[in-house]
């Protein structure tokens, strides 16, 4: 009988916090299926709030990934570090172009591109 009442506890317990998380993810204004793994929530903290959009943050993931594309086609049998620093130049050219107010931090920067990375197909010889 003690067994059954801590599972009913546990479970009520684990419901009120999934809805706690649910509440605090509303409360910031962020709608999960808008912020692809984290990047929108990870990007807005250094736009500003004009810039701050779900359409912007598209265009920087697409931006970004063409770079990611062209030193993958260019670059295939170098070491991705040297691949990851190329394509971190280029990006911030890109961004450039973009014209924001604000500039997005090196670290978010690459963080996007590892993701656009991951998600191509591999692109580098086997010896």
């Amino acid at each position: 009988m003690t067994n059954i009442v801590v599972q009913y506890v546990l479970v009520v317990v684990l419901i009120a916090g999934l809805s706690y998380l649910v509440y605090l993810i509303k409360d910031k204004g962020i709608s999960v299926k808008e912020d692809y793994f984290g990047i929108t929530y990870m990007l807005l903290k250094s736009l500003n709030d004009i810039e701050a959009t779900p359409e912007k943050v598209k265009k920087i993931i697409r931006a970004i990934s063409e770079e990611v594309q062209f030193i993958e086609l260019n670059y295939k049998n170098e070491d991705n570090t040297l691949k990851e620093e190329k394509a971190l130049i280029l990006a911030k050219e890109a961004l450039e172009a973009l014209e924001f107010e604000n500039n997005i931090d090196d670290e978010s920067i690459r963080y996007i591109i590892r993701l656009c990375a991951a998600a191509m197909p591999p692109t580098h010889e086997e010896k």
